[in-house]
């Protein structure tokens, strides 16, 4: 009921296809609002590696996924499908958080891994693609939009600094919004939640390198 509340309200972002993945051994839900661009038909998410051991969903596009494809290929692994989706998650599959280094493109990713029981948020270089997240003592609720959020809970207190600082700059600079406890995932991180802990990386930041790959 929460992830197709979370979904109809951000329809108009994905009108071609709704679809969701409630997985109850591992006490996660997740869903996707998809705009069909590349393979319309079997682009469809939440998608799963190809050795079933991680399940993507994911906002955006990478530019260079043939590249990436051919790679993957010659070291054995099979696809089923010709969106960049599929590339994304058998990238992760084999390179972990390093594949971020490797994608050329903008995007929001949240990625489970099914061994490690932990979950896997990741935003684009400069942050084209927005990602909010709301933690609530062991959850984690993630969305593409702050709405999505506001189906959760949405007695969230205004932060009066924050929107000073909006009104100064045009903008709330990433992890802040406007609410208290939203966060944005800022772009070139990567958040991992596990055992209800959050932790936070960077596998880009624009002081250390010139370039996207590291």
């Amino acid at each position: 009921k929460l992830l197709n509340q979370m979904s109809s309200c951000q329809i108009y972002r994905g009108p071609s296809f709704k679809s969701f993945l409630i997985n109850k051994k591992n006490n996660f839900s997740i869903g996707m609002n998809r705009l069909s661009v590349i393979d319309k038909k079997k682009g469809i998410q939440p998608m799963f590696s190809h050795n079933k051991k991680y399940v993507v969903v994911f906002n955006g596009a990478i530019y260079n996924f043939n590249e990436i494809k051919k790679y993957l290929l010659k070291k054995k692994i099979r696809f089923q499908t010709n969106s960049d989706t599929e590339v994304l998650i058998n990238a992760y599959s084999y390179w972990g958080n390093k594949s971020f280094n490797y994608f050329d493109g903008m995007w929001a990713i949240g990625i489970y891994d099914f061994e490690k029981k932990k979950f896997v948020l990741s935003r684009d270089y400069v942050g084209q693609k927005p990602l909010f997240y709301y933690k609530d003592k062991g959850k984690l609720i993630f969305s593409s939009q702050i709405n999505g959020i506001f189906k959760y809970q949405n007695k969230f207190e205004i932060l009066k600094k924050n929107y000073e600082e909006y009104l100064r700059f045009g903008y709330f600079h990433a992890p802040k919004t406007l609410y208290k406890n939203i966060y944005q995932v800022c772009p070139g991180q990567i958040i991992e939640f596990q055992k209800k802990k959050i932790v936070k990386k960077d596998y880009w930041n624009i002081e250390n390198s010139s370039d996207f790959n590291m």
